[in-house]
Order: structure tokens, then C-alpha cells, then sequence
């Protein structure tokens, strides 16, 4: 009897029986516990496995398994009155399907437990009875080493056939806890490109520095135009260090932790702080006291039948998202009059402080303009970690924002000094987040033109970071700049209306490639506009990254491996390898000349 070549347990299927995990013999039903040497002592003796191992030579000189399958109503039959359907697979098809289900696990981040799953399984045997679905340990192991190493190889295609590129980097502000830096490449598509670890000891500007010069390297020093980091306190020194090494490329801050930074300096200073703890002794008060808790969830739902109230319940702060601080004083704003009502009912028994709290007007006052102040801001944050967010909106973006700090501060609950200690860390934001390539951005995108906020210094230094680019693409600068000038003037090329129309449908970048090619400015602007603002892809990776450890995934490479394949296959387009036939036409042709000839 010929020995199990990839194991017993692939013959068995698991269940839980009477609490207690049992196999059954996919041949014969016999049923045991979990012991390898009984099963395999079985597997020697079962006369319907005999007929199943029985080996044939393959076309190509593989072996086939032919796989006796239980005839179903919907199934047909060997045989008239048969009881048996032959199938078979073997291993050239069975290691092709083991890839393509890896990859489809891989690219909608299914569990790698799916296969192990009895429902799977049986849904695979209708498809194919002869097929078995890799285990977990498969998919988690060389499964997923081959698939990395192909997507790796597309990433590193779609790099090489990029004209210009971004790297985004994000890890080293938090680097205490984590550990990890991500790097993306943008190209403009947002690819993972890899993990590094390293210790809080190496969190220097030169190490950063180091580490980034040597990605730029390792991607292309020629074809990157731009490097996007976290807002560490050490990323300043480590850009200048990059610029000075590559005098064409602008490193930049991510504009979204700018603002959070911003966010967080508010809602530090002491009045706001005082109004926090005011606002979550409210809502412990009425969360932790029964009588309270019922008394506003009923006089709640009172008022909503009758129209002068929302269902929102009360919220304390949880995580570090600005929404939290937000919600929290959003659901007190909502069920104020429920809580206000309470506070003068002398049924019920409520702190004195709290009390007080709840009956002094200036503290719904502050409140209310509070709320509003950090809704704006937040809202901010928001559209900047959106994927469509663009350079040439930082700008204009912050020119709106002190415009609505400006004039939300003195109806908010800060006192003068603090109001003039937000704005100087908004200045601190504006000086982390908006440099010359972000004002190049602004004047080269279609949608400005015409509505210009810049200082006569963001022009001049618009202007430099052009001409900048101009020399290193090897281009006329005196060209580039006549380009600039018709482009601003909407003569030449663009002194029709329909060019200016059409750059509300498409992308900026996309908008100079496609329309504005033969310009001598085309290749500048493309390059400028596809820099993203943030390092919001690399968030985003690191969510995943964090979401795969707590699903116990053991080896951190493994984890960083699964989650590059699951990112990158969603980004990158299928390739032919992805649907390859079987076999060649070739030998399709010599197969069917074959048959007929029989």
C-alpha cells in the first residue's frame, strides 16, 4: 500500500462531536479521534482509499488521483444506476488551483482558516471532487512566500515602468510602540514596498535620513521627486539631510498628523481642558448612576417621539481619533434638554458639582462653540486622509483654516492668551505642512487658476521648486517658464473654454498628461501634481498590520508579507500570468490530434 505523500489529515474531515473534535474518513465514514497513527493505520487498511490511491501516468508524466465521489441528485453518474462519479487532478492542476485560491484568500482579506472550514470544503467537492483545498498551514507558509515574491516582482515592474515616483514613509513618530516603518511608493498608485524594524535608541535625523536615501536609492534617485514622513520631531533636520544629497527632490511633512498635531494643541489648552473633564463627570455621572440612566433613556425617548430630540446616547472618550472628544460633547449638546431637566428635578439625586455644572449656561455655551470649533477642524483631517486628497489643496486648505480658527476663537471658551497660543501653533502647522512644492502644486493645478491666495513669497518660491525640475527633467528652463506664463494667461493652447471645463472630470495630473503633452511644462506639472499630501496609505497599511497581529499571526514577516500581497494585489492591475491556461495552444492542438486519431 503506497505511503501518504502530503499527510493524513488532508483524508479526514474534522467536526464536533458530542464536544469533543473528531475526524471522519472522507472514503469510508469511519470516524476517530485525533491520532495521526490510528488514522494513518486506517488509511493502510481501507479498501475504499485502495481504490482511490491507485496512480495512473498523466499526459505529461504527473501522476493522477481518480477520486470516488457519493452521486448526487444534481450530479451525473459512471454509470446507469451507478453509485460512484470519477474525478480526477493531478498535481499541475492542483498546485495551479492551490495559487489562485491563495490569491483570491490573499486579495479579500478571507481567513486563512477558510479551507479548514467543513462548509468550504464541501462546497469545493461539488465544484471538484477531486481537489483538495490547501490547509492553513499552506496558505500561511509557502503559498504565501511564492505569492509575495510575484506580487513583489509586479510592485517592482510598476516602479521601473514609472516616470516619476513618491516614497511615503510613516512609523517613526510612534516607532516606541511599533517598531515598524512602512514604506509606499507612489507611482501615483500607492504600492507597499517594504517593512524595516528598528529600535526608539536609532530614532536620529541621520538614521532617518540614512534610511530614506537608501530606499530612494534602491527605487531610483532619478525617477523620485518627492519623500512624504510623519510628523516625528527629528524629520525636519533628516529632510534637509535628503535635499542635500538629492537637490531635486522636496520632502515634505503629511498634512493630516499636521492638523491632528494642531487638533491636539487645542484641545490642550487649560479652559478646553477644563471643559473636558466637566463634560465626562457629566456623563460618568448619569452612565454610572441607575436611577440617572434610566431616567434620561426614558425622558430621552419621550422627547424624540415628540420630535425635539435625536437618540443619540451619551459618550465618553475612547481612542485617539479626534471624533471622540467630538462625539462626547455632541451627545450632551443633544440630549440637553433631557439633562437640564433633570438637574432641577428633586427626585433625583445627583452630585452637587454636577449639578452645578448642569445649570450653568456659559458651560452649554462653551460647549456648543467648542464643538463647532473642533467639528471644523477635524472635518479637515478627514478630507486630507481621503485617497482623492491633493497637493494643490494644502494651500488653499490652510488659508480656510486660520480663516475659521480665526473667527471661531473668540466665541470659543479660550481665554486671550491661549487663543494666541493656538494661533502660533497653527503657524507651526502651516510652516510643517506647506512648502514651495506645494505652491508649485497650486499654480499648476487647472482648478486655481485664476483664484490665487499666494504671498508674493510662495510665488517666488513656486517659481524656484518649477525651475528646479526643469533642469533636472534636462528641459529649456526659459521654455518651461513661456509654457507657465501661457498657462496662466489661459492663451495659446489654453484660450479655449473646453480645456478648462475638462479639468473637472479628471485628475490634474492627468488632465497636463493627457490634454497638455506637447507643452514644455507638461512634464513638470505632471511630476508636482501626482505628490500626495499625506502619508495616508502608509496609515493605512499599518491599521492592516495591527489588525493581522491581533488574528495571532505569530512571525511578524509573515504578517508584513500578507498584508504587502493583500494591499498590492488590490492595486495593481491582474496580470496575464493571473489567468494563464493550463497548457499552451500548442499543446492543446497536439492533445486534440491526439484524441482524434484514437
Amino acid at each position: 500500500m503506497p505511503r501518504l505523500q502530503s499527510g493524513v489529515w488532508k483524508h479526514f474531515t474534522p467536526a464536533i462531536k458530542d464536544g469533543r473534535e473528531t475526524f471522519m474518513c472522507n472514503y469510508c465514514s469511519k470516524t476517530y479521534t485525533k491520532n495521526a497513527t490510528k488514522m494513518q493505520m486506517h488509511l493502510d487498511k481501507c479498501k475504499e482509499y485502495s481504490v482511490v490511491s491507485q496512480q495512473s501516468p498523466g499526459p505529461d508524466g504527473s501522476s493522477s488521483a481518480s477520486i470516488p465521489v457519493p452521486s448526487l441528485s444534481f450530479l451525473p453518474s459512471a454509470t446507469p444506476g451507478g453509485q460512484f462519479l470519477i474525478d480526477s487532478v493531478d498535481q499541475r492542476i492542483q498546485a495551479y488551483a492551490d495559487e489562485c485560491l491563495a490569491r483570491a484568500v490573499y486579495a479579500t482579506s478571507s481567513p486563512l482558516t477558510l479551507t479548514d472550514n467543513i462548509y468550504w470544503k464541501r462546497f469545493f467537492s461539488v465544484l471538484r471532487p477531486a481537489y483538495c483545498p490547501p490547509p492553513r498551514e499552506a496558505l500561511s507558509s509557502h503559498l504565501l512566500d511564492c505569492e509575495f515574491d510575484r506580487v513583489q516582482s509586479q510592485v517592482h515592474e510598476s516602479i521601473g515602468k514609472a516616470d516619476c515616483v513618491a516614497i511615503i514613509s510613516s512609523g517613526w513618530s510612534n516607532v516606541k510602540e511599533t517598531g515598524t516603518i512602512i514604506y509606499a511608493v507612489a507611482t501615483p498608485v500607492p504600492l507597499f514596498y517594504k517593512c524595516t524594524m528598528t529600535k526608539e535608541q536609532t530614532r536620529t535625523s541621520t538614521f532617518i535620513a540614512d534610511e530614506l536615501k537608501g530606499v530612494i536609492n534602491e527605487v531610483g534617485s532619478q525617477k523620485v521627486f518627492a519623500v512624504v514622513t510623519d510628523d516625528a520631531p527629528e524629520m525636519m533636520a533628516a529632510w534637509a539631510q535628503v535635499e542635500e544629497a538629492f537637490p531635486h527632490i522636496s520632502a515634505i511633512g503629511c498634512t493630516a498628523s499636521g492638523v491632528e498635531r494642531l487638533f491636539d494643541d487645542i484641545v490642550a489648552q487649560p479652559s478646553m481642558k477644563s471643559l473636558c473633564r466637566r463634560a465626562e463627570q457629566v456623563v460618568r455621572c448619569v452612565q454610572e448612576q441607575k436611577m440617572l440612566s434610566d431616567t434620561f433613556r426614558c425622558w430621552k425617548t419621550t422627547k424624540i417621539r415628540d420630535h425635539t430630540s435625536k437618540g443619540t446616547a451619551l459618550e465618553l472618550p475612547s481612542g485617539t481619533n479626534w471624533t471622540s472628544v467630538v462625539n462626547m460633547f455632541s451627545s450632551l449638546l443633544e440630549g440637553q434638554n433631557s439633562i437640564r431637566e433633570m438637574a432641577v428635578s428633586p427626585t433625583l439625586d445627583i452630585e452637587v458639582t454636577v449639578r452645578a455644572t448642569l445649570q450653568d449656561a456659559e458651560f452649554w455655551k462653551g460647549l456648543s462653540s467648542s464643538r463647532n470649533l473642533l467639528y471644523l477642524i477635524g472635518n479637515y483631517i478627514d478630507f486630507l486622509k481621503r485617497e482623492d486628497a491633493a497637493l494643490s489643496g494644502v494651500v488653499d486648505m490652510f488659508s480656510q483654516l486660520r480663516y475659521v480658527i480665526g473667527t471661531s476663537l473668540s466665541a470659543s471658551v479660550l481665554h486671550s492668551g491661549e487663543q494666541k497660543a493656538v494661533m502660533a501653533s497653527l503657524d507651526r502647522c502651516q510652516e510643517f505642512c506647506v512648502k514651495p512644492i506645494h505652491a508649485a502644486a497650486y499654480m499648476l493645478d487647472p482648478k486655481h487658476v485664476g483664484q490665487q491666495t499666494l504671498t508674493g513669497e510662495q510665488i517666488n518660491s513656486a517659481y524656484y521648486a518649477i525651475s528646479n525640475l526643469s533642469h533636472h527633467l534636462n528641459l529649456d528652463e526659459g521654455k518651461v517658464l513661456g509654457s507657465f506664463a501661457r498657462f496662466s494667461a489661459k492663451q495659446g493652447l489654453w484660450k479655449g473654454a473646453g480645456i478648462w471645463s475638462s479639468c473637472q472630470h479628471v485628475s490634474a495630473s492627468t488632465w497636463w498628461k493627457g490634454l497638455c503633452s506637447s507643452e514644455p511644462l507638461s512634464a513638470v506639472a505632471f511630476a508636482i501634481l501626482q505628490i500626495p499630501p499625506t502619508t495616508g496609505a502608509c496609515e493605512r497599511l499599518w491599521q492592516h498590520l495591527r489588525s493581522m497581529k491581533m488574528k495571532g499571526f505569530v512571525s511578524a514577516e509573515r504578517v508584513q508579507k500578507l498584508v504587502a500581497v493583500q494591499a498590492n494585489l488590490n492595486l495593481l492591475e491582474p496580470s496575464d500570468f493571473d489567468y494563464a491556461p493550463l497548457e499552451s495552444d500548442e499543446e492543446k492542438k497536439a492533445s486534440f490530434q491526439s484524441e482524434s486519431h484514437q
